[in-house]
């Protein structure tokens, strides 16, 4: 019996301002089956409120409780110390809720993720303190991201500017790595067994359920197709092509 479910974002739940066709009253049917859920997303530009301002657009009564980004589990996995970051509003904000110091003298560890402001000034920064013995953070690998108008450069190409002007690898805290659903896993109170991982990305969503020891769901809403599942490395647990077609496919798992 699914206890939780763990939802991506982009793709997943709404396309930038749209809503994925049936998201809402999905989300809505799990709160009256008693199901924990949590939005987690490898952005981490924008702030929990944020998130949760334009969930509720579609009807979602969402709380900052049920959202989880990679700028927050970036903060939960650092834990204490200083840091310097090259990153947006919604990293700053976790940097600081958690407790972490930022500056740019000798910290412990460079966070690095999407920033529409880098430049080559941040660039050498962050290259000179990895040097100097901080520890290399980034938020997620995503190359890029699809908006509305065509592709854009995601945090994995800042993050591979910062790697390659420094000469070291960065530990990943968002998907495809498991980190970010073992913190998940840890603010719901489940165990991986209890919960199920729902994106649309075979490459980041469904390969963290895996690591983490959490069946999944794809929905072809999104990056994937069902062409990308014989090259996948994890394949889905299920695989639908809309909400509607989730809910069927997990008859008799979820309660109710």
């Amino acid at each position: 019996m699914v206890k939780g479910v763990l939802l991506d974002l982009d793709g997943t739940v709404y396309y930038g301002p749209r809503e994925v066709p049936g998201a809402a009253a999905f989300v809505r049917r799990l709160e009256d089956r008693g199901v924990a859920y949590l939005f987690v997303t490898n952005r981490a530009n924008r702030t929990p409120g944020e998130i949760c301002g334009h969930l509720q657009e579609y009807g979602i009564a969402c709380t900052q409780e049920h959202i989880l980004t990679s700028a927050q589990a970036t903060a939960e996995h650092l834990g204490s110390g200083s840091v310097y970051y090259v990153g947006e509003e919604g990293l700053r904000l976790a940097l600081q809720e958690a407790g972490l110091a930022i500056t740019e003298a000798s910290p412990d560890a460079v966070v690095v993720s999407f920033d529409r402001g880098f430049t080559y000034d941040k660039l050498e920064r962050a290259c000179r303190l990895i040097d100097a013995g901080a520890r290399f953070i980034a938020t997620n690998p995503d190359k890029a991201l699809k908006m509305e108008n065509g592709l854009a450069p995601g945090t994995g190409a800042i993050v591979a500017a910062v790697a390659a002007g420094c000469g070291q690898e960065p530990v990943v805290i968002g998907k495809p790595e498991p980190l970010i659903f073992e913190i998940a896993l840890r603010r719901l109170g489940l165990a991986g067994e209890d919960v199920i991982a729902v994106g649309d990305n075979v490459d980041t969503d469904i390969e963290a359920g895996h690591a983490a020891g959490i069946r999944t769901a794809l929905l072809l809403t999104g990056v994937s197709t069902r062409e990308d599942l014989p090259r996948a490395s994890a394949p889905p647990t299920w695989v639908a092509a809309n909400f509607e077609e989730l809910e069927k496919a997990l008859h008799g798992e979820l309660p109710g």
